[in-house]
């Protein structure tokens, strides 16, 4: 019996493929959910940060235009 190097045998598990880890893709479910999770809070953060913003602005605003003293004198 002659065997061919370029010819390998079924039964000596070549062509197996190797088991799929059964966690692999749970580790990646949970690393794209905490992806999304600090995605949003980073939104949210963004979001409050601008409403902080537009406060300030506006409570700027009433004082300039309630001021009893002008600001040019």
């Amino acid at each position: 019996m002659r065997v061919d190097p370029g010819h390998r045998s079924i039964s000596a598990g070549v062509y197996s493929r190797a088991p799929e880890v059964p966690y692999a893709n749970e580790r990646r479910g949970r690393a794209v959910k905490k992806l999304l999770l600090v995605a949003l809070a980073a939104i949210g953060g963004l979001l409050v940060y601008r409403q902080i913003q537009a406060d300030r602005a506006e409570q700027d605003l009433w004082t300039e235009a309630t001021d009893s003293v002008p600001t040019g004198s």
